[in-house]
């Protein structure tokens, strides 16, 4: 007799414009231009942002971060350092969100 595992791998077809960056959130990449970019909390679109902007691309990263987002994961994603997600964490806690 076989045993069934309490938690069946599901093959769900990721995206090669998505990656996931841990607590259920994810990035997806627009198809034409690899500077928009939106983050969604499972199938909820939580904003969307042009890579471009520094201040919109910054604040999309604290946001993450809250959300819970995996610092590295991220990281690789927006293809920055951890030191820079660091320092925009850094950053928010002195100056807020305006800094």
């Amino acid at each position: 007799m076989m045993q069934e595992t309490l938690f069946p791998n599901f093959s769900e077809k990721q995206n090669k414009n998505e990656h996931r960056i841990g607590a259920n959130l994810s990035l997806i990449f627009n198809k034409n231009n690899h500077k928009f970019v939106t983050l969604k909390n499972k199938d909820v679109i939580i904003k969307k942002v042009d890579l471009s902007d520094k201040p919109s691309k910054k604040l999309l990263v604290i946001d993450a971060l809250e959300l819970g987002a995996n610092q590295t994961l991220l990281a690789k994603s927006l293809q920055i350092s951890r030191q820079t997600i660091h320092n925009y964490r850094g950053s928010k806690h002195k100056f807020g969100t305006e800094g």
